[in-house]
This record gives C-alpha cells, sequence and structure tokens, in this order.
C-alpha cells in the first residue's frame, strides 16, 4: 500500500514503484528507476489540474476509476513524444520506392488487389495519414485497390485529434509545401487533412500489450510501430512482435524505429537490406514449384524412411532368430558333455 505523503513535490520510491507496477499490469508501458522523473514531472501537473494532493489519492483514482477515463488520460500524459508527417524521410523512401512496390507487384501477379497497412501506436494520426498520402502519390492505380491502413493506440485522447485531422504548422515542418497545398486545407484551426486521404484509414482504440484484442489484425502486408515499443518491457515486446509475425502475411514487412532492433526480442524475422533503410521481414511463402519439390523430397524421405525402418525390422529380426539359433546349439552340446560324464562316472563304480 502507498504511503500517505502529502508532499505531491517529491514521490517516494515505495509510491513510484507502487504507480510503475500498476501502469505496467494495466498498459505494459514500464518505467525504469531512471525514468522516476518523467512520472514525477507529468503526474505533478496532472495532480494540481485535479486538486489532488497526495500520490496516494492519485494512484487509488486510476486504480478504482471504473470508467477509465483518468488512467486513459494518464497514458496520453506519459507516452507523449512528438511526431510529425513524413517523419524520418529514409524509411519512408524505402517504403514508397522499394517495398511498396515490391508487395503490390506480388499482389497482381497471384491476382490479389488488396492492400492492408497497419500503424500500430498511430498517436495523432500523422504516420497513417502519411502513409496515406504515400499510395495515392505512387499508386496511379490506387481506385482499383481495396486498401486499408489501420491505426490504433491506447489512448483516445489522440485519437480524438487524428480523427479530427486538423494540425499545426510544426507537424508539417518536413512535408513538402506541394503535398500540402494537395492534401490540406488552410483553416483558423490549422491545416485539416482531406476526406480523400482521411477515407484510407481506420482508426480505434487498442492497447498493444492486449494481444487477444489485437488479434482482429489479420492478413496485413505491413506493420509500422516505429518509436513505441521503447515503452514496453521486454517480456511485452515479445509478445507484441509476436503478434506482429501472426497478423501479417507471409513475405509482409516489419518497420520499427531507425534506431529500434529486434536483437533479443525475436529471431522470427529476417533484415531486408534497402537501399534507404533497414526493414524486418517475414519469411516469403514458397512458390508452387518449391513447395511441390519439398512434397516430392518429403514424400521421398518417408518412403525411403518405411523401407529403412523394414530393412532394420527384418535384420533385427533375423539377429534374434540367428542369437535363439546359436543359444540353442550350445546348450545342445552341453547337454551331450554332461551325458557322457555320467556315463564315464557310472562305469568306473
Amino acid at each position: 500500500m502507498l504511503p500517505t505523503n502529502t508532499d505531491v513535490q517529491k514521490l517516494s520510491d515505495e509510491e513510484f514503484v507502487a504507480i510503475r507496477d500498476f501502469i505496467h499490469e494495466r498498459s505494459g508501458i514500464y518505467f525504469a528507476e531512471n525514468k522516476k522523473y518523467i512520472v514525477e514531472n507529468r503526474l505533478i501537473r496532472r495532480m494540481s489540474e485535479l486538486g489532488v494532493k497526495s500520490y496516494k489519492d492519485y494512484f487509488y483514482l486510476i486504480k478504482y476509476d471504473t470508467t477509465h477515463k483518468e488512467f486513459n488520460h494518464l497514458m496520453t500524459l506519459i507516452t507523449t513524444n512528438e511526431t510529425s508527417f513524413f517523419r524520418n524521410p529514409p524509411q519512408l523512401k524505402a517504403f514508397a520506392k522499394e517495398v511498396l512496390p515490391l508487395i503490390t507487384k506480388e499482389k497482381k501477379a497471384a491476382g490479389n488487389k488488396r492492400l492492408r497497412i497497419w500503424s500500430a501506436g498511430c498517436s495523432t494520426g500523422e504516420e497513417p495519414y502519411t502513409l496515406a498520402i504515400i499510395l495515392k502519390e505512387e499508386m496511379p492505380d490506387l481506385s482499383n485497390w481495396s486498401v486499408d491502413i489501420l491505426g490504433n493506440d491506447i489512448s483516445e485522447r489522440v485519437l480524438y485529434a487524428a480523427r479530427k485531422g486538423i494540425y499545426g504548422e510544426a507537424t508539417l515542418r518536413s512535408t513538402e509545401p506541394r503535398i500540402v497545398q494537395k492534401y490540406f486545407t488552410r483553416e483558423p484551426e490549422g491545416f485539416r487533412i482531406s476526406d480523400e486521404v482521411k477515407k484510407l484509414v481506420k482508426l480505434s482504440h487498442g492497447n498493444l500489450s492486449d494481444t487477444r484484442k489485437l488479434g482482429v489484425f489479420r492478413n496485413i502486408d505491413i506493420v509500422f510501430c516505429r518509436n513505441v515499443m521503447i515503452y514496453f518491457s521486454d517480456d511485452v515486446k515479445k509478445n507484441i512482435v509476436r503478434q506482429f509475425y501472426t497478423s501479417l502475411l507471409p513475405g509482409g514487412f516489419l518497420f520499427i524505429g531507425h534506431s529500434e532492433s529486434l536483437h533479443g526480442i525475436s529471431k522470427a524475422f529476417k533484415l531486408s537490406y534497402f537501399k534507404n533503410a533497414l526493414v524486418y521481414r517475414k519469411e516469403p511463402a514458397r512458390t508452387g514449384r518449391s513447395s511441390l519439390s519439398a512434397r516430392v523430397s518429403a514424400t521421398g524421405a518417408t518412403a525411403g524412411n518405411s523401407v529403412a525402418a523394414r530393412g532394420t525390422a527384418t535384420h533385427a529380426a533375423t539377429s534374434t532368430t540367428d542369437r535363439a539359433s546359436s543359444i540353442a546349439e550350445r546348450t545342445s552340446d552341453t547337454l551331450k558333455k554332461l551325458e557322457k560324464m555320467r556315463e564315464m562316472l557310472a562305469a568306473k563304480r
């Protein structure tokens, strides 16, 4: 239990651990001891807004609030990170000029024009809308495709902002003026994203640590989860990456932050070396010929194993018979010798 502490300017170690562990249990987000100052700074401001005088009272507020509204607000406070349109251009260039053409070419060859992209931890929507703009720029025949760009986030507040789709100049600082003019409308509140871009994006509330609910994300071609897993413990990261692997179609791609790595988290994905960035990929499905060869090889191996097994069994049976025969012969010789010895003793008497 948290100790009573009316000094909101100082978060004790015990209070920090209690709040930190509750956040981790509920959301999967984990703060190490050296991140205590982040939790403290965010809570001080929020508690001042609410008029809450102790960390103990705030802890009970988020723990026993059945509406989860305050906990959702807390998630917004502690996970807010800088985001913008067209963030990390090299990765987006790899997506636009290398990954996307590869995926669409394979799908066209298979007669499949359905494309599904997942922006996991989409925040206020800059990333999924950026991806939608790239599709419109790079795919002249986009109208002939069935496209879903799925975005989810743990914070309802950032999702509200994403659905509203109005942004300030700062978040568009890396966006070409041509793109701004083409896909945004200037309003008193800011720059509104066009409806033609918004209709490609579907937003929903979701906690990445709740892998059961993430099971609805299926048949995904590309996952973007950049600078999101830095908030999670290694165990939670492993579960999330495992879910990404399950959600992706064979040959699908996973984009994580350029400074992030799956080292020590998962060996399921293989690194693909593109000109502009490194991208993780799920193993592609085997071609028909390869699959047939595999089946033939497997059938041949099975048949060979069966023959070998029968040969081994026959050899074993033969060996057993030979040993039994040899034993019988030795037994017979011994009995004959004993009978002769008895005859010799009887003659001496």
